[in-house]
């Protein structure tokens, strides 16, 4: 099962989404990690980085909140 999860985030690792709104340009993977961020042609790392930051802290309390909602629930079996 972990090797098919690593296989999973690999494969959502190479899908590749580009928007374009106005003069914003936003590269985002498919595993929600921004590659790019361009604001009229000028890359900003500064947002990119804070992007994936605010990513990265929503993942963590969302998997907070499911793991206590998962704990009070009891599975047969398991």
């Amino acid at each position: 099962m972990r090797k098919q999860a690593q296989q999973l985030k690999s494969e959502m690792e190479k899908i590749v989404i580009e928007v374009t709104d106005g003069k914003v340009k936003i590269l985002i993977r498919g595993d929600q990690q921004i590659e790019l961020v361009e604001i009229e042609g000028e890359k900003r790392d500064d947002l990119k980085n804070a992007f994936n930051k605010a990513v990265k802290e929503s993942q963590k309390k969302v998997s907070q909140k499911l793991s206590g909602m998962l704990t009070g629930m009891k599975m047969p079996g398991l």
